[in-house]
């Protein structure tokens, strides 16, 4: 770091604004190149870009340039981001904006307008943010900026990818390289063509995943760290799908040299797992654990991070509303201030004449009557939107208590295969045997949380039934592989051969994985040893429903019980399995009310002693998929 700017940014600090005409010349020629230095490390070096900012930001701010200020929250904007803080990020974006709104700086605005898009991109709400990167394109394009163009097509593919819109993805990155290809110099040129190679891998293309990697690693110029970190990793990942793990352990250590050098949580989480796998495939499980708790605590800072960044965005709309009704009071009191100067006068005026001041009395009390009903009115609209809130917030219990519920038998079943590891009940064989079924059940259990959180998400606004056309085969399939420890640990098979592969229903996917899931515990759970659990579908051509049936051969359920499952209690008495398996009574409820939402049916038959027989019955699709989503 300059040390002439060191000394200027302390003289300032305690210096009068210049008043001299070439002294300001100076110190704004000083500011931009401040402003220059902090956005070619923005993704460099973090440290220097936020020093380099906060020294230009104190200059801005003594020069009243405040166009350069919103810029200089941009850029800020943009490096809290890059680090996985959300809500600072969140804090200068809103800064940025309230000055480009004052100023009508369209190019500011468009900048700030594209973080807000990225804010939306960290907390899932990708068909917002791109709606928002739309309106950036449409704007920077006005302003003929092929650079911020070039970048907004960027963010626009992450979305579309995350979506799994790969055409569109494609599409979009493709337009990013031709924006860009005038400013092949800039860090964002190498971002774009490693963000390629990711839409291949997520698509399944390993050779086309592998040759923009390789473009980046070859790039001429100046690489990035994170550029580096994220081609490496990038390849890793490609020769674990191929299954060359050695080859991945090499390209995952040259990835770790320069995924240390950056501060960003994402990119250290995604090294940690695919190292993590790749230390387990070797047997060296060691590693392994080590690798897996990085990437639990890479994955936890991530989580906090959203976490965080959703209450403060919630936090904002909420600061919004009180600056409404703060500003609404504030025209009431001059409201009442001017009635009490007229009513003043009035008085005064009634001194005079008599006869005018009661006519003028008379005025001042019918619109002291319409202020009143306008107050009542707005206690109203305040009432209702309270009750709204409150309804909100008890959809969102119910959220969390699903959450819970369903993360118990996953974790139930780690917490057994850790004790009996502990406990020394395995020998050798058995102990392989058990850390790679422990693997994969992390892994399941990863990937169902992932989900899980993803449409929790989408329903924090109350849980809402989105049915489409799903395949019900494929569901069974995922739900059945999940519970592959609880099936094996009772010595109990499922057998699904029955279902029709072709079967298509018309439910909310992530709610019937909800409702599979605890049909398929709870028959684990009162299933005795050595038993199987049978799955078939049946047809009703008169209501056009089809039918799922899941028959055990466990304990049956009294009828008292049944009664209570039918009854619209909130929450039944769980009752122990035959391995002592506790529960918290939400199973069969949630099954039922998820049914109900999607249009479904829900009946239990079932016998003491010989077992229970589960019918969820929805509506069939009888035209081809493609053809309904075309």
């Amino acid at each position: 770091m300059s040390k002439s700017f060191l000394l200027i940014s302390l003289l300032w600090a305690f210096a009068p604004l210049p008043k001299d005409n070439s002294t300001k010349v100076e110190s704004n020629a000083i500011l931009d190149s401040l402003i220059k230095k902090s956005e070619y490390y923005l993704y460099l070096e973090w440290d220097s870009a936020y020093s380099y900012l906060t020294q230009a930001d104190s200059l801005a701010r003594l020069l009243n340039q405040e166009n350069k200020v919103g810029k200089i929250s941009n850029l800020f904007g943009t490096l809290h981001y890059l680090e996985g803080d959300y809500v600072e990020s969140i804090r200068y974006y809103s800064i940025a904006s309230e000055i480009f709104n004052k100023t009508q700086d369209e190019s500011g605005l468009g900048y700030a307008l594209n973080g807000r898009g990225l804010i939306y991109l960290s907390q899932n709400e990708l068909e917002r943010a791109i709606e928002i990167f739309n309106r950036c394109i449409e704007i920077n394009k006005a302003l003929g900026d092929t650079y911020l163009v070039g970048r907004n097509y960027f963010n626009r593919s992450i979305g579309e990818s995350d979506l799994g819109q790969y055409d569109k993805a494609h599409h979009s990155i493709n337009l990013a390289l031709e924006y860009l290809k005038d400013h092949k110099h800039r860090v964002i040129y190498t971002m774009t063509l490693n963000r390629a190679g990711k839409i291949y891998f997520d698509e399944g293309k390993l050779t086309e995943s592998e040759d923009y990697y390789n473009r980046v690693l070859n790039y001429p110029g100046k690489l990035s760290n994170w550029a580096r970190a994220f081609a490496y990793t990038g390849l890793a990942e490609i020769q674990i799908a191929r299954g060359n793990y050695a080859d991945a352990l090499q390209l995952g250590e040259l990835a770790k040299n320069y995924v240390n050098k950056t501060r960003g949580y994402w990119d250290k989480a995604r090294l940690s797992k695919a190292l993590m796998t790749i230390h387990a495939e070797l047997d060296q499980y060691p590693l392994a654990l080590v690798h897996s708790k990085l990437y639990k605590a890479y994955s936890d800072s991530l989580y906090n991070e959203n976490k965080k960044a959703e209450i403060i965005y919630f936090q904002l709309h909420l600061a919004d509303a009180d600056n409404q009704n703060l500003l609404q009071e504030k025209e009431l009191a001059e409201s009442n201030a001017q009635l009490n100067k007229k009513f003043i006068l009035i008085l005064t005026i009634v001194l005079i004449i008599l006869i005018i001041g009661f006519i003028l009395y008379g005025k001042v009390i019918r619109q002291k009557e319409k202020i009143n009903q306008v107050l009542l009115e707005k206690q109203n609209e305040i009432q209702i939107q309270n009750e709204k809130l409150e309804a909100i917030n008890d959809e969102k219990n119910k959220l969390f208590s699903i959450l819970s519920h369903d993360l118990k038998a996953p974790i139930k079943s780690v917490k057994e295969l850790l004790e009996l590891e502990e406990q020394g009940m395995l020998n050798e064989d058995e102990k392989k045997t058990a850390r790679r079924l422990l693997i994969k059940q992390v892994s399941d259990t990863d990937e169902m949380l992932r989900k899980i959180l993803r449409w929790s998400q989408a329903q924090l606004d109350g849980i809402l039934t989105k049915r489409i056309p799903t395949h019900l085969y494929e569901i069974i399939k995922d739900e059945v592989d999940h519970l592959n420890y609880q099936k094996t640990s009772k010595k109990i098979s499922i057998d699904f051969s029955l279902i029709n592969e072709d079967i298509r229903v018309m439910v909310d996917p992530q709610q019937l994985r909800i409702i599979l899931q605890n049909c398929l515990q709870n028959s684990i759970k009162f299933s005795n040893p050595n038993s199987q659990i049978k799955l078939w579908n049946s047809e009703n051509p008169e209501d056009g429903l089809i039918n799922l049936h899941i028959k055990d051969e466990g304990i049956g359920i009294p009828k008292n019980k049944l009664k209570e499952i039918f009854s619209n209690l909130v929450q039944i008495k769980s009752t122990e399995g035959t391995h002592k398996e506790k529960g918290t009574g939400l199973g069969l409820l949630l099954v039922r009310q998820f049914t109900e939402k999607n249009k479904g049916k829900f009946d239990i038959q079932s016998t003491p002693n010989e077992g229970t027989e589960i019918i969820l019955s929805f509506e069939k699709i009888n035209v081809p998929v493609e053809k309904i989503e075309s």
